[in-house]
């Protein structure tokens, strides 16, 4: 039997964010079950990929066309309206998941963007919040969490500099801390992802006497790179050269994970981060701002607040070896959850 093919439409790694590794993990743990094809939304544009900054229509009609179902993941509100208009208008059958949403929009565009997204077959909001909020067809909305399990032995190793600059920082006797970003973000005139922070976060802790380090990785600098060399002169103003690495690479997050000893999400808005369940499945410590509802485990500070969460990774590092992995390697079939998601549909 010939099997569906199904169009995954968002980013499609490298660079690596919580949607692009989410769409990454689905097409192979369903790889036996549907036909997978990329819609990427991604920059920069890759060979194996076709990307909507093309702007090649055909091509995008072609792959509509051609598919079963589409299975939106944007991030962009224009571009998720428009793949839903493009299926709606084509009778694709369309599943919709929904990472983020800001709430601060006009009545208006809300208003627009919940009819659109309402056309959608099925609809994944990824945490109750998100549920609680939009204004969507009830019958077609399924709330679950983006997280699914990392495929170690697929993931690439880690770039050679940074593993050396690991073992030294351990060999040093150093809690190696570690965080990321997609690329850097003002929100509410505030680094949306924290860096910011972490950096200040580590200063304080290190004047205490604490030793401990930080590696905090921006997948892509093709926004705001301004700012980027601006965090690079902080960290080397506040002397912190061995001991808080900022780093512009394509690499595996969840390598990192398993290479440091505590990681950290500080930001100001979120959806469900991959990166906090990521770091419990491991179980590593996952210390988060309380902007929205975490996973049971996680430690919170509050959000924007730098000495409340210097207080929490003081408490964190002086009890690390009681950390508990209890929920390392959670037992939930995700392959047949999300298997019986799409077929709902067709």
């Amino acid at each position: 039997m010939k099997k569906k093919k199904i169009i995954l439409i968002g980013p499609v790694p490298p660079p690596s964010g919580g949607i692009s590794i989410h769409i990454k993990r689905l097409s192979i743990l369903l790889e036996k079950d549907f036909d997978f094809d990329f819609i990427d939304e991604a920059n920069p544009a890759k060979k194996e990929y076709f990307n909507v900054r093309s702007l090649n229509i055909f091509r995008y009609l072609k792959k509509v066309l051609g598919s079963d179902v589409l299975y939106i993941h944007s991030g962009h509100h224009v571009l998720r309206m428009f793949h839903v208009l493009m299926g709606k208008l084509f009778f694709r059958k369309i599943i919709l998941t929904m990472h983020a949403y800001p709430f601060n929009k006009g009545k208006l565009a809300k208003f627009i963007e919940e009819v659109v997204y309402g056309w959608s077959n099925k609809i994944i909001l990824v945490n109750a919040n998100l549920f609680n909020k939009i204004k969507l067809p009830r019958q077609k909305c399924v709330v679950q969490n983006a997280f699914l399990p990392p495929v170690m032995e697929t993931e690439p190793e880690m770039p050679a500099m940074v593993d050396q600059w690991i073992q030294k920082a351990h060999a040093g006797g150093k809690l190696i801390m570690c965080a990321n970003a997609w690329q850097l973000e003002i929100f509410n005139d505030e680094d949306l992802y924290g860096l910011d922070i972490c950096i200040e976060a580590i200063d304080i802790l290190k004047k205490k006497g604490h030793t401990v380090a930080f590696i905090f990785n921006v997948a892509s600098t093709d926004k705001l790179k301004d700012l980027y060399l601006k965090y690079q002169a902080t960290i080397k103003e506040l002397g912190l050269e061995d001991d808080f690495l900022l780093i512009n690479e394509r690499l595996s997050f969840v390598k990192l994970i398993e290479k440091t000893d505590i990681v950290l999400r500080p930001t100001n808005t979120d959806g469900d981060a991959l990166t906090v369940r990521e770091a419990l499945f491991l179980g590593k410590p996952a210390v988060a701002s309380d902007v929205v509802e975490r996973p049971e485990g996680t430690i919170l500070f509050k959000t924007r607040d730098v000495a409340d969460m210097v207080k929490q990774l003081e408490i964190l590092v002086t009890n690390i070896s009681s950390v508990s992995d209890e929920l390392k390697g959670r037992s939930e079939n995700y392959r047949e959850l999300y298997k019986k998601l799409i077929e709902s549909v067709l």
